[in-house]
């Protein structure tokens, strides 16, 4: 077995504190020492915060901080593979919107809104989809204007 040799040397913040206000013209109240990645950080204020920081109430905030992560969030994207886009408008709202040729063969017909809706969400999960109701709001409602908008045209025409 190999030996190792440590040595430990252990510097009060004081004489940290009296070596930097040496170099540097600094504020007269130190309030607060932390120990970042790879470097000693010393805050200084002209304004007295009570009493000044003794080494013993520094000793904890210069243990490193275990930093937070953030948990990984599903995004909640449609799935639409496999379906055959028939043209991309504007909405109402101002949104771009790709009009998907399952919704308009099955929404062409006449349907109550009841049924219409229903209609949407059974293609939505047919494609491994968890619709919620905003979802199946915005797949309705784009597909009908887009409809509207293509009789319409046809009405023009004519």
């Amino acid at each position: 077995m190999g030996e190792e040799v440590i040595t430990f040397v252990r510097i009060p913040i004081r004489e940290i504190e009296e070596m930097v206000r040496g170099r540097h013209t600094l504020p007269r109240t130190i309030i607060d020492v932390r120990l970042e990645s790879d470097s000693l950080v010393l805050y200084f204020s002209d304004k007295d915060m009570g009493s000044t920081i003794s080494s013993t109430a520094a000793s904890p905030s210069l243990l490193p901080k275990k930093r937070k992560r953030r948990a990984r969030r599903r995004r909640n994207r449609t799935k639409t593979r496999g379906w055959e886009i028939v043209a991309r408008i504007t909405n109402k709202k101002g949104q771009t919107c790709a009009i998907y040729k399952p919704f308009v063969e099955a929404l062409s017909h006449p349907l109550s809104a009841d049924n219409q809706r229903a209609m949407v969400t059974k293609i939505l999960r047919s494609n491994g989809n968890r619709p919620s109701e905003a979802t199946v709001n915005y797949f309705l409602e784009n597909t009908l204007e887009y409809l509207a908008s293509t009789q319409q045209r046809l009405q023009k025409s004519d």
